[in-house]
């Protein structure tokens, strides 16, 4: 259970940096129409369907008890996501902190994953 509520946190921390990091003064890193589109598209929906995602996964959880699993799906669609906003240039220069949230929400999740590997009694040989 502690895997889960680690992996459950790190995405937390990543939506909250997402939403609530702060955005640059630099006015050549104000975002022009086009890349605000492509952002919405490519960065904060694929945000928003993990969301779902991980909300459906913690009540599959809760019903189910089957805590490692959700540890491991949501560590991994952490760590997706994140190495795909890592790369996003423009993102990173729009809000300059992110990337603070992103690597703390990826330690989380690399954490999760090490706990939840530890609860399935490690790799079988």
């Amino acid at each position: 259970m502690w895997a889960a509520a680690a992996a459950f946190a790190g995405w937390s921390i990543v939506l909250c940096g997402l939403r609530l990091a702060p955005v640059s003064v630099d006015q050549g890193s104000d975002l022009e129409g086009g890349v605000i589109f492509a952002a919405a598209f490519s960065v904060y929906w694929p945000a928003l369907g993990i969301t779902v995602l991980v909300v459906a996964v913690a009540v599959y959880s809760a019903i189910t008890r089957a805590w490692t699993t959700a540890a491991l799906v949501v560590s991994a669609l952490t760590a997706l996501w994140s190495a795909w906003a890592l790369s996003q240039g423009y993102l990173m220069d729009q809000r300059p902190t992110l990337d603070t949230y992103v690597w703390t929400g990826l330690a989380l999740a690399a954490a999760a994953t090490l706990l939840a590997a530890s609860a399935r009694g490690g790799p079988r040989v």
